[in-house]
């Protein structure tokens, strides 16, 4: 596998509220450290629940902890029970989209390098100093997950990597609305690496209840225009001998993708 993610929750958002649920970036730092090779992320970080300049800083930390192994996700923010929870405010849908927007312009600011400045209706930035800087030339690669018209729009003026969660047909669709708001911006569509989380709600079989589902759901979305893909880690004991067992068709669906001379909507 090339990576492993997390997400950023603090409960769990179905079923029992009181099954244990560990804090994302805490994890991810603890498991950057222990394995070794793989890339890690956050899919994807909910820009409600923190300042993006503490944001930044969690995730230059992260990198360096790895040796420049991160990908750092986010998202607009969506659950709302949990913000109730939480006494986090849950803004409208409007004005988190405002929100993260302003939130990447931060990030992408504080990483550049040298001291940042930055005047919004939501978040300042104050002659604020960002040492050290991440390990990865450039910066951390920024995910943005969403699927929305304004969102879409915000990736291809700010993302390296667009995530969607969502069902492979869906991912087709989007992914071709995506490239018309890169047209807009003046943004090559291939400079964004798609990322799909193929999550077990928005497909139609088990990824882990055969090798063989796993290559049908992977090849689908690599059809759809998929770079990368994540799968939700097995819950029983069959999905985990399942998850042992996929691997050997890596190298075919590594050839599909290497193989597929362009993605829908090019």
């Amino acid at each position: 596998f090339d990576t492993i993610c997390l997400v950023d929750h603090f409960m769990p958002v179905r079923g029992s509220l009181d099954e244990p649920f560990l804090e994302g970036w805490t994890l991810l730092a603890a498991l950057g450290a222990l394995v070794p090779r793989v890339r890690v992320a956050i899919i994807v970080s909910g820009n409600t629940y923190r300042n993006p300049a503490l944001l930044a800083k969690q995730a230059a930390t992260v990198d360096h902890i790895t040796g420049g192994r991160l990908d750092l996700g986010i998202g607009a923010g969506w659950v709302e029970h949990e913000h109730i929870a939480y006494g986090f405010r849950f803004p409208t849908p409007g004005e988190r989209v405002d929100m993260l927007r302003e939130a990447c312009i931060v990030i992408r600011s504080l990483m550049a390098g040298g001291r940042a400045n930055f005047t919004g209706q939501h978040y300042q930035l104050v002659d604020a100093p960002f040492q050290p800087p991440p390990v990865q030339p450039g910066g951390i690669p920024l995910m943005v997950a969403g699927e929305g018209d304004r969102m879409l729009k915000l990736t291809a003026e700010f993302a390296d990597i667009w995530n969607l969660n969502n069902s492979p047909e869906r991912f087709a669709e989007r992914g071709a609305r995506l490239n018309h708001y890169c047209a807009i911006v003046g943004r090559d569509p291939e400079s964004i690496r798609w990322s799909a989380f193929s999550f077990p709600l928005v497909v139609d079989r088990d990824a882990f209840g055969s090798v063989e589902n796993f290559r049908y759901l992977a090849l689908r979305y690599i059809a759809a225009g998929a770079d990368e893909i994540q799968f939700r880690f097995p819950e029983d004991e069959r999905g985990v001998e399942t998850l042992h067992a996929v691997p050997s068709v890596f190298d075919e669906l590594r050839a599909a993708h290497a193989e597929r001379t362009m993605r829908p909507g090019l």
